[in-house]
């Protein structure tokens, strides 16, 4: 046996084409991205949206990659995205929504049709060990971020320095891996 004969993508040629390049059915799966802007306001934690809608989703045209789709769509608003990170996925009526979390440079006025609001705490949303909640809101999402980026200023040297005034605001933003499980292993 050869080493190409061990890659897991060795029968890619025998796989049928990606969905993508079949014709739309209301039987596939859709894609979108959703992008949680969040600011500092007044030294506070803001969350900015589109006031029509619970968060900011756009479509995740086929080849493209997300992350330049949401910076794309942040930059179109007038917004300049300090960090941005995929922090989750979930499904979402028929669709698998890709979530990124958009810290962005503090703005004078916010773009047309768009509010601001005070960030505040949120009860993660809880499944089991091997199933998703039934149900999974949009700031249940946003606090399962924020608690992602407070990890991420203590384990990534980029993001910690991209955000050096945010160690505060993030301060009761605690990760709790494992907790679902009983606490971490010891």
């Amino acid at each position: 046996m050869n080493v190409e004969d061990e890659r897991p993508s060795y029968h890619i040629d025998a796989l049928p084409a990606p969905l993508s390049e079949v014709p739309w059915s209301e039987q596939f799966v859709m894609q979108a991205i959703e992008v949680l802007p969040v600011t500092l306001r007044d030294g506070q934690l803001s969350s900015l949206r589109p006031d029509c809608a619970d968060s900011f989703i756009i479509g995740w045209p086929a080849g493209a990659r997300p992350e330049e789709v949401a910076a794309r769509a942040i930059a179109q608003l007038g917004m300049e995205p300090v960090v941005l990170h995929s922090t989750s996925w979930r499904h979402a009526g028929g669709e698998v929504v890709l979530t990124y979390l958009a810290v962005v440079s503090p703005i004078d006025g916010l773009p047309a049709s768009w509010e601001a609001s005070h960030v505040t705490h949120t009860e993660l949303a809880r499944g089991d060990a091997t199933a998703p909640p039934p149900v999974i809101g949009v700031g249940q999402v946003l606090e399962h971020a924020l608690r992602h980026l407070a990890w991420l200023m203590h384990d990534d040297e980029a993001i910690a320095s991209a955000l050096p005034d945010w160690a505060e605001v993030l301060a009761g933003y605690v990760p709790e891996p494992f907790r679902a499980f009983g606490g971490p292993p010891t």
